[in-house]
């Protein structure tokens, strides 16, 4: 579906991509220039992405891969020449053996600058409960930092031309569940929604409902990738409406956007004539629209709202949404020392003039 061919969804205007990368993967680079398309002016359908938050696939894939302080130092470098570029700094535990020395030497030099983790199992081809992941996660809890894990197939797939995609032997997300219940406080967030349609994305849903109901792990997913060859979002909507029902009340706080972007459809040409920019754009409003569809207009408005916007600004940028409370308690204890200092004016001005007519009156005793 084009955009062209769909009236305009309504929506805040603003969005934060939670899913998106710079670097290399297999034989493309991909330059800083390859988000600036989708940040540096609106998209087609009117929206504003505010932010996309992004990882140096340098540090991802395997052929020639940066080591976690130089690359994610880059990804730093790339972030500072576009700032609505929010960095993850990639964590390589089978490389390091879960020593966290340079991811904690990088924090120390660039505080504030990393908004979380990022972790790929599968490519470092190891299990995501493996222990060497605590330490990283004991970080994270330390700096306060979400986790964004891919995920992949929990059940072998068939496709059309007869092809099995088989499970995943290291990103399956009863796997990151884990690890997550070892670290019930760090915010943990399932990339693709555990394999990107049918039985495994909504796995990914019964994993996050299963953690909910218990309290024993704090987990999320994005939905970059899911029902990625349709324009109706049927995944989606079933995620949105099972966690609209858990027994702690509605958890659609937990969905996240994401694209991936540059990679596949939304890099360099495009695909079957459709720009990156224009299939940005298609994705946006096809999800909206499934969303629109599927629930009465006020709440689709604010599912839409939540998971395009709000639920990725309080994961990641919470401290940033504090900062107008800060701020009112600064302006607070500075008025309140302003007050205090004009009571002290008022005090020490009373006290002056005591003693001037007091020396005055001392004055006409010793004339008199």
């Amino acid at each position: 579906m084009r955009v062209d061919s769909v009236s305009r969804v309504s929506f805040s205007g603003k969005i934060i991509d939670s899913h998106g990368h710079i670097g290399k993967w297999g034989s493309t680079m991909f330059e800083p220039e390859s988000l600036d398309i989708f940040t540096n002016s609106t998209l087609l359908n009117g929206d504003e992405v505010e932010k996309i938050i992004a990882s140096n696939s340098s540090c991802i894939d395997n052929e020639n891969i940066l080591d976690e302080l130089v690359g994610n130092k880059q990804m730093l470098e790339y972030s500072y020449r576009n700032p609505k570029i929010a960095p993850l700094a990639v964590c390589q535990p089978k490389l390091t053996k879960g020593d966290t020395t340079k991811i904690e030497q990088l924090l120390t030099e660039n505080q504030n600058k990393f908004v979380g983790f990022k972790f790929h199992p599968k490519c470092m081809e190891l299990p995501a409960d493996d222990a060497s992941y605590d330490n990283y996660m004991k970080l994270a809890k330390k700096y306060k930092l979400p986790c964004l894990f891919h995920s992949d197939k929990t059940y072998d797939v068939v496709y059309g031309d007869g092809s099995i995609g088989q499970r995943c032997e290291y990103s399956r997300p009863e796997q990151i569940y884990s690890l997550a219940k070892r670290h019930s406080d760090v915010p943990v967030i399932l990339a693709h929604m555990g394999g990107n349609e049918g039985d495994n994305a909504q796995k990914a849903i019964d994993v996050i409902i299963e953690s909910i109901e218990k309290g024993d792990a704090n987990l999320y997913a994005d939905i970059s990738w899911v029902n990625a060859d349709t324009v109706d979002k049927p995944d989606i909507v079933k995620a949105i409406k099972r966690l609209q029902n858990t027994s702690k009340g509605d958890k659609t706080d937990r969905l996240l956007f994401g694209t991936d972007a540059p990679l596949g459809e939304f890099g360099h040409g495009g695909i079957n004539g459709v720009s990156p920019k224009e299939a940005y754009s298609n994705l946006v409003v096809n999800i909206k629209k499934s969303i629109k569809d599927a629930f009465n207009e006020q709440e689709a408005d604010e599912i839409i709202d939540k998971i395009f916007y709000k639920n990725a600004k309080n994961l990641f940028f919470k401290d940033l949404n504090d900062t107008s409370e800060v701020s009112k308690n600064v302006k607070k204890s500075v008025l309140s020392l302003k007050n205090a200092a004009i009571a002290l004016g008022i005090v020490g001005l009373a006290g002056a003039m005591y003693k001037f007519l007091n020396h005055k009156f001392a004055s006409q005793n010793k004339k008199g």
